[in-house]
């Protein structure tokens, strides 16, 4: 059973705006004349039409669907559940900063793993959440999440949320199903459970599919970024039970997914072998770099992502190796958190692989 935060329990909160698509579905027919939004004429010329075309230029010029309908359907059609399931955002992030939103008083108990994902307690100190933090658990040549101990703090602090990036960043670990089910057994009922799937997609073995369809107060989220290479146009979904996404429509800004961010995540979503050959070819791509730096002797975590995870053996090791790639003008990531300061976490991408990046890898 989804619980709220104490100003949204007992309260309707009803868009001003609910978009012209919502308006047409209500009607039961099309708008022809859309002369209630304030949009601009579509004259003089737009430099828009010169730079980018006239499609792209209406599509500025016009309010998008707040919710993302047609997104919505066939976000559903793909993971099998109902569009009253699905809720779209401006990427993972912001449906991340929604969900705490969504659940949290100020000084309400979130639960995540040292040093996952950061933006997770980015914003949940921006809504004054009281973060707990359970350590990673080192699993031979893993390093894994430890989802008892997590689920017995969320019990004993009665948290509002639980996070749990899975594959996890900066790691890459993966829980499979069954362990995923067996952790929201064993939360409370009333704690959110925010699963973060930004990687999923690259869990194409058949013993790592995930859980199937909504589970019971959990947001599930996915991104567009990674599998689709949406990463500039910020489109993420979630899945949910009805009565959460129906909470959150109520909260979330209403114009954040423009016109173009919603044609272009539909276009390539109606082309399932662009993201399938994009998926092989980045797992192939990951795994190729992954051997290389183990034929270096680094040592290379277990991944289900698209990036490749190395541990040091101390956080001096991987800093200095981090400046040095700096000051060539090569980025990998080095995570902030004070527990993971020894990893370096680096993309599938084809430069990962040049002698200079593998060279100063390898240096530690």
């Amino acid at each position: 059973m989804p619980h709220f935060a104490r100003h949204l329990e007992h309260h309707t909160i009803i868009n001003p705006f609910p978009g012209i698509a919502k308006l047409e579905a209500a009607l039961g027919h099309r708008i022809g004349a859309r002369i209630g939004s304030n949009e601009s004429m579509a004259k003089p010329a737009s430099p828009l039409a010169a730079q980018f075309g006239e499609a792209m230029a209406e599509l500025a010029r016009l309010y998008p669907d707040p919710y993302a309908h047609g997104l919505r359907q066939r976000a559903a059609a793909h993971n099998g559940v109902d569009a009253g399931q699905v809720l779209f955002d401006t990427g993972a992030d912001s449906l991340i900063l929604l969900a705490l939103r969504l659940s949290c008083n100020v000084g309400d108990a979130v639960v995540c793993t040292a040093g996952t994902y950061p933006t997770f307690r980015y914003f949940a100190e921006g809504v004054g959440a009281r973060i707990l933090e359970v350590p990673y658990q080192q699993q031979g040549d893993r390093l894994q999440t430890d989802l008892p101990r997590l689920a017995e703090v969320a019990r004993a602090e009665r948290a509002a949320v639980l996070y749990l990036a899975n594959p996890d960043n900066p790691t890459g670990h993966y829980w499979g199903a069954d362990e995923l089910l067996s952790l929201r057994e064993m939360l409370p009922s009333t704690t959110l459970l925010i699963l973060d799937e930004a990687y999923v997609d690259f869990c194409v073995d058949a013993q790592d599919a995930p859980p199937r369809g909504a589970l019971p107060n959990t947001l599930r989220l996915r991104t567009l970024s990674k599998a689709y290479a949406l990463a500039g146009l910020r489109v993420g979904y979630a899945i949910a039970p009805p009565d959460i996404v129906a909470k959150a429509d109520q909260i979330r800004p209403q114009f954040a997914l423009s016109s173009f961010a919603q044609l272009a995540a539909q276009t390539v979503m109606d082309d399932p072998d662009y993201s399938r050959q994009l998926i092989a070819a980045t797992i192939h791509l990951r795994d190729k770099l992954a051997d290389a730096l183990r034929a270096r002797d680094l040592v290379v975590k277990p991944s289900h992502t698209n990036f490749v995870c190395i541990a040091y053996r101390d956080a001096a090791s991987s800093e200095a190796i981090h400046r040095q790639l700096l000051s060539d003008g090569i980025a990998v990531h080095r995570p902030p958190h004070p527990a993971v300061r020894h990893l370096l976490r680096v993309t599938a991408q084809p430069q990962a692989l040049s002698a200079k990046v593998m060279a100063a890898l390898a240096e530690g």
